[in-house]
């Protein structure tokens, strides 16, 4: 329907609203937590094994599955252009630590940015 959106931002509203330690929490799965695992399957085991099919292949074939994961709403395209440059790191660096960093780096703004705006509006 015409004007239904998905509010991708939810789950950090309600955990900011929940007090401070509920919003702690969720910023340790948030930053740390999802990064590692997410990073681990989306580059370390998905872009590697396709890249035996090409190094463009693993990153853009990795990034894409990463970015459906996150759904259909208006997180997507950022989530693809955070996948590409995961996996790219990935491939420079050899190591999944460097995405790990921009993942958390990302989450980190996305959770804390409408908490602060919301906090302002107050």
């Amino acid at each position: 329907m015409a004007g239904d959106h998905q509010n991708v931002q939810a789950g950090y509203q309600a955990a900011a609203s929940g007090g401070l330690l509920w919003y702690l929490a969720t910023a340790v799965a948030g930053f740390v937590a999802t990064p590692i695992g997410e990073e681990l399957i989306f580059r370390g085991v998905l872009a590697n094994a396709l890249g035996r099919y090409g190094a463009w292949v693993g990153v853009l074939a990795s990034a894409t599955v990463f970015a459906l994961v996150h759904g259909l709403n208006p997180v997507l395209p950022v989530a693809f252009v955070v996948g590409v440059i995961n996996a790219v790191l990935l491939r420079r660096t050899g190591s999944v630590w460097p995405g790990i960093v921009v993942h958390g780096v990302t989450n980190a703004l996305a959770m804390s940015i409408p908490v602060i705006v919301a906090m302002a509006g107050r």
